[in-house]
């Protein structure tokens, strides 16, 4: 996820005040020393007008274009961002800082027009004044728009990190039915963990070795898909639904032996819900199969069956029937993207050797 690494450093404009004054005393010009001293300040001025206004601009541009664009971004992020931060607010922030690029622009010719066409001392200290003036008029201006800004990097900062090209497996399920036992079975490497909007759990992200590289991730989903969607409030349910734009699978955990706490038709409850929010196909997966009774597992099994739902048996506490469940998903519904993802790597590795 480029966009996160590029998020710049957004000062307040107490700060940008204070650094642009700070460069401006300390710009110095290479005079001789046998031009008059008006020439010699006039050099001085110029210097210090285009050094500024140059580290203005690009203090101005550096965040423009390092903000993510909401129209370049993956369904899964605009969503995200959508709700932690206000998108108009957003956008005329960054429509002003551009606006304040030209003024900046404006600002400094006229200054530098002033300076060229100085007659004295005077009139150059003249023109000092005004562009000192006028730029750091328009840097506490921008006051509101630099703290929306700020605001937005950081909560921007705190999304999690996930792959939008990689196949991703969403896992779903009551609490205490595995899930996170199961990312831990499939994963060949230690999982990540990362924070989620609307959500004081944390979701935790599995990758998968496909050929020689992580090209797979699981995603296990605590405090998001493990309670009825309809408990939901609205920006609750929004973050979650944003899902829907990640998940390439689905599996459903089910414990048969309701040790989670959780009874039978509760847990097909929720996944019928999970099914009619989200168009990725959803497998079920009855886990817990070694402490279950055979009992337990063919009412499962029934259950399943009637609604028409596929299902397949593990014990991810002893990652039984886990790597064999993952390679099925691989080998099917994740199969097209997989190949995709495996050819726009192989052709990033190949053109970065080429430079």
């Amino acid at each position: 996820m480029n966009f996160k690494s590029t998020l710049p450093y957004i000062p307040n404009a107490e700060e940008a005040v204070r650094q642009f004054i700070s460069k401006y005393r300390s710009m110095e010009a290479k005079s001789p020393t046998s031009l008059p001293g008006i020439e010699r300040l006039r050099r001085l001025e110029v210097a210090r007008v285009k050094g500024t206004s140059g580290w203005l601009l690009s203090l101005f541009r550096g965040i423009v274009y390092n903000m993510p664009f909401m129209n370049d971004l993956h369904p899964f992020y605009r969503e995200l961002i959508g709700i932690i931060i206000n998108i108009d607010d957003y956008k005329h922030s960054l429509g002003k800082l551009i606006n304040s690029s030209k003024a900046v622009s404006s600002i400094s010719r006229d200054a530098l027009r002033m300076i060229k066409y100085a007659q004295d001392k005077d009139e150059i200290i003249k023109a000092r004044r005004m562009y000192l003036s006028r730029i750091i008029d328009l840097i506490n201006d921008l006051e509101p728009e630099l703290r929306t800004l700020k605001e937005a990097a950081i909560k921007i900062s705190r999304l999690p990190s996930v792959s939008v090209e990689k196949p991703t497996i969403v896992i779903s399920g009551m609490p205490n039915t595995g899930k996170s036992s199961l990312v831990a079975c499939v994963s060949t490497k230690k999982p990540e963990i990362a924070d989620y909007p609307f959500t004081t759990k944390q979701i935790i992200i599995g990758h998968v070795k496909v050929y020689g590289m992580y090209a797979v991730q699981v995603i296990d989903t605590p405090g998001l898909l493990d309670r009825p969607l309809s408990e939901r409030n609205r920006i609750e349910l929004q973050a979650i639904l944003a899902l829907r734009h990640l998940a390439d699978s689905i599996v459903f955990m089910i414990d048969p032996t309701q040790h989670s706490g959780y009874a039978l038709n509760q847990q097909l409850n929720l996944l019928k819900e999970i099914s009619q929010s989200f168009k990725a196909d959803i497998i079920a997966v009855i886990n817990k199969v070694d402490l279950a009774t055979e009992e337990e597992v063919k009412v499962v099994e029934e259950s399943l069956r009637d609604l028409g739902y596929p299902y397949r048996l593990t014990s991810a506490l002893k990652c039984t029937g886990t790597r064999e469940l993952i390679d099925e998903l691989i080998n099917g519904p994740l199969r097209d993207k997989l190949i995709t993802y495996l050819k726009i790597t192989h052709e990033r590795a190949l053109g970065a050797e080429l430079k």
